[in-house]
């Protein structure tokens, strides 16, 4: 009979880190469209207006690279007839729609209100997707590891001693990835900030799971 070798006792924890940081950064996606009865008239309303977004965006701080076209399209619409007395609807009208959009990186989140404004005066009529995010994302998540492997050696300790054991050497280590926070970093408003723009604090988290032995 072969026997399975023993499998050494052990004790599994989920260590937390979490650091409340305040967003040095922000993105704005802002742009302009235009309907029209022909696709150049559309396109030329549209392409005018994004110049000068685009000026409006430079002249308050933000630098030519981190202005991207991210989005551009012309599309025709139609439209039925109004009806006429009890008559069927045999004819539609229609119209050209072009949309332009810019993402926009704001490497100084206190004016990224200011950005905002100064793009909706200049002739923005969309305006998707505003997020914060810190600049030097590495260092902060490397410290958030560092404190989630803190707090489940100190978990796992307190375990230890509850059950009469020894705690020994970690066996496995991992990092739990999951759900659709990016990179496990949440908004918390706080107010303030420019065209309802706040920029809030971010919690950037880490967990890992981490197995050590027990004797």
């Amino acid at each position: 009979q072969i026997e399975s070798p023993s499998v050494p006792r052990n004790i599994t924890v989920v260590g937390e880190g979490v650091l409340s940081l305040k967003p040095d950064m922000a993105t704005i996606n802002v742009g302009a469209e235009a309907r029209a009865d022909t696709a150049s008239e559309a396109k030329d309303t549209v392409d005018e207006r994004m110049d000068s977004i685009t000026s409006a965006l430079l002249d308050a701080g933000v630098v030519d690279a981190d202005i991207q076209t991210s989005h551009y399209y012309i599309h025709y619409e139609r439209e039925p007839l109004p009806m006429m007395g009890d008559m069927p609807v045999t004819e539609t009208q229609g119209a050209y729609i072009v949309s332009s959009m810019v993402q926009v990186t704001i490497r100084e989140v206190d004016i990224a209100g200011d950005v905002l404004d100064a793009a909706v005066q200049a002739g923005a009529n969309q305006v998707h997707g505003v997020s914060f995010t810190v600049s030097d994302e590495g260092a902060w998540r490397s410290q958030s590891r560092a404190e989630a492997m803190a707090d489940a050696r100190v978990r796992a300790q307190e375990l230890a001693e509850l059950a009469g054991v020894e705690l020994g050497e970690v066996l496995t280590v991992s990092e739990i990835i999951g759900g659709v926070q990016y990179p496990g970093m949440m908004m918390r408003p706080m107010g303030g900030g420019g065209s309802g723009v706040a920029p809030g604090e971010l919690d950037f988290r880490t967990q890992i799971q981490v197995t050590f032995a027990v004797y």
